[in-house]
């Protein structure tokens, strides 16, 4: 039996290098998931990175970074159910919208409403739970998001 190789990618955004690697056997990944991931603070961070340090929204920004790195080692086995949209185009969408609604809430909220409009009526039958998973946000969270933005933008229109 010979030795398991590894992959190992690094990406680094907003003042966070994250460094994830995947163990491959004979077949490809042994796993959909990295075996190791490791989240530092770039050498190059602007200071106000390093005064907030590690938040939920670097988890967040973290989680997508992953995310892109396992798509371009083991694939992306998602985008079959998400009939309609492209994971692609859903992944473009979040990559573009800011980590909270703490930090652009316009930008935040219509983003958001425009994700779920998307997801629904391309007829996703979870939309909340895509949602959900893409954001790093819990579902009752993105309930609760997806109501003020309701609230915010359909109401003046």
């Amino acid at each position: 039996m010979s030795a398991a190789k590894k992959i190992t990618k690094t990406k680094t955004e907003a003042g966070w290098t994250v460094t994830a690697t995947w163990e491959i056997g004979e077949d490809g990944p042994i796993s959909t998931g990295p075996s190791s991931v490791s989240v530092t603070l770039a050498p190059d961070a602007d200071p106000k990175v390093k005064v907030r340090g590690y938040t939920t929204g670097v988890a967040r920004r973290v989680e997508r970074l992953i995310s892109d790195m396992q798509t371009e080692v083991v694939g992306q086995p998602e985008a079959t159910h998400l009939s309609g949209i492209s994971a692609r185009a859903l992944r473009d969408a979040v990559a573009e919208m800011p980590d909270s609604p703490r930090k652009g809430p316009d930008a935040y909220y219509r983003g958001l409403l425009e994700l779920f409009d998307m997801l629904d009526a391309s007829g996703h039958p979870a939309p909340i739970n895509v949602l959900s998973d893409r954001l790093g946000v819990p579902k009752q969270t993105i309930k609760t998001q997806l109501a003020t933005a309701r609230q915010r933008y359909r109401s003046t229109t």
